[in-house]
């Protein structure tokens, strides 16, 4: 019987068809369409068997490797598709190796040769029921596998001329194989929030295009299973980053003191928790920590935002651990070579590489001894965060390099911000109002001097001179020390804050 085009090719029959339980001599030339199945139990039939036929030799026929190598060479007259044997002792690697002169497959059958010839001509009359099958098989399988990798790998392994990845927005590979191009199909695949977070690309070569719309199919039956893999991952990292930042107040919380004036015996403070066996961290030696921020003062919600922010750390990081804090996450390099300037430069090229959909910024602590120094490093850590928030995101600061713009970055500059553009009202008016300002800032932070100002500038101190009688005619008075600080504060926020 034939099927023209729609019929089935050696590799489908050998990846989802009856020829799966065969052994295959050689795993070449499967391309082959196979529209017809003959079972032959005398040499001469096959000399009547149409072209791409898959020629089954009957048990009666094969009574000797000398039978099968000599139905063999009529098969390849014929242009058999395939040829398939019944087991025999002696076929080996001579036969395998007449099976590549020929350029022809050979399939040895374990059981009844008859009983394959019956379930080619089934598929080969009716492959839309094996594709089915496939399709079946294919989702019984992604019900038994546990995580993205597991289910693409589902299809990867099971359907014959396909190459499958989930891709994300920007083109990255979260799981499966590389692919080359843009791919034959894609399937956009939704998140835990219904909005589509990755596509299932679908690359088919020449074994695989008769399967276009099986494999579609297949692509949109892993959606829900991969949104309830994501869900799944999602969840564990909540309940993960939950149970670290528990373990994490516990260990760094202050041990009660002893009591004094006593003569009675000072009790024992209960140990502090070490989550050490459980959560892998390291809290003996030397520690320099980190604490990531968002890089603007938008509230993005760090619940929502901590399961992509550590999946992204994870993946650039390893084991360092990421803990969810109420302004951001924490986290310490271990080690008796660490400093803070290595620590920061690791970090700065690890968030430049993090593909994580919110902008990050970090501020570096410096090093510690053990528990009451990491305590230490995290606060300054987080400090330094701040200073860096009103940078780019990727942006590092380092506690040590900030030194007293510490205190000016930890201000509330937008609150600031606001009160300056009342206060300096006139002088934001004026057409150069951002030289202005610079000017002003240099000036206040050399302490009023010209000279130091216009080498801060890199101007003549004339030029300075000049706009500082343009600053006073806006009604800005810097001869009052009661009003000087007040100036300084406002000048310095209207430069740190964003245009409002």
């Amino acid at each position: 019987m034939s099927l023209g085009p729609q019929a089935p090719t050696v590799a489908a029959l050998v990846n989802y068809g009856p020829l799966a339980g065969t052994t295959a001599l050689i795993d070449e030339h499967l391309d082959r369409p196979v529209p017809h199945v003959a079972l032959v139990s005398e040499l001469d039939q096959i000399r009547a068997c149409a072209p791409r036929t898959a020629v089954v030799l009957h048990q009666s026929l094969a009574h000797g490797v000398w039978a099968v190598e000599a139905a063999m060479r009529l098969a390849w007259e014929r242009a058999a598709a395939c040829v398939v044997t019944p087991f025999l002792p002696g076929i080996g690697e001579p036969t395998a190796r007449l099976a590549r002169r020929l350029r022809t497959p050979v399939f040895v059958v374990p059981g009844d040769s008859a009983q394959c010839a019956l379930d080619l001509a089934a598929a080969i009359t009716s492959p839309e029921a094996v594709r089915a099958e496939l399709v079946a098989r294919c989702g019984v399988l992604f019900g038994e596998r546990a995580g993205t990798r597991g289910i693409l790998g589902v299809i990867n392994s099971e359907v014959p001329g396909v190459r499958a990845a989930l891709v994300s927005p920007d083109g990255h590979v979260l799981a499966g194989r590389s692919l080359r191009a843009e791919g034959d199909l894609r399937v956009d695949v939704p998140g835990p929030d219904g909005r589509p977070w990755a596509t299932l690309v679908a690359e088919l070569d020449d074994v695989g295009r008769h399967l276009v719309t099986t494999v579609e199919t297949i692509l949109r039956l892993a959606r829900v299973p991969l949104a309830a893999s994501v869900a799944r991952a999602r969840l564990d990292l909540v309940h993960d980053s939950a149970r670290a930042g528990a373990a994490l107040d516990a260990l760094l919380a202050p041990v009660p003191a002893r009591s004094g004036g006593s003569s009675a015996p000072e009790p024992v403070p209960e140990p502090v928790p070490e989550p050490v066996p459980e959560l892998g961290w390291r809290i003996e030696g030397r520690h320099v920590a980190v604490f990531l921020r968002t890089a603007s003062d938008v509230d993005l919600g760090n619940d929502a935002a901590t399961p992509g922010v550590v999946s992204a750390w994870q993946e650039e990081f390893g084991d360092r651990p990421l803990v969810p804090r109420p302004a951001g996450w924490a986290s310490w390099w271990s080690g008796n070579d660490m400093s803070p300037a290595t620590v920061a430069k690791q970090l700065r090229q690890g968030l430049a590489r993090m593909r994580v959909p919110i902008g990050l910024v970090a501020g570096v602590g410096e090093a510690g001894e053990h528990v009451a120094g990491l305590r230490d490093s995290l606060v300054q850590a987080e400090l330094a965060s701040v200073a860096a928030r009103h940078e780019a995101a990727g942006h590092v600061e380092t506690f040590a390099e900030l030194g007293e713009r510490l205190v000016l970055a930890c201000l509330p500059a937008d609150e600031l911000a606001r009160a300056a553009r009342v206060v300096l009202t006139d002088l934001l008016s004026a057409a150069d109002s951002p030289t202005l300002l610079e000017t002003l800032v240099a000036v206040l932070d050399h302490g009023g001097s010209t000279s130091r100002a216009a080498a801060r500038l890199g101007v003549h101190r004339n030029t300075v001179l000049g706009r500082m009688e343009r600053i006073r005619s806006y009604g800005v008075d810097l001869d009052h020390p009661d009003r000087r600080l007040a100036l300084h504060l406002a000048a310095h926020a209207l430069t740190s804050a964003p245009p409002g």
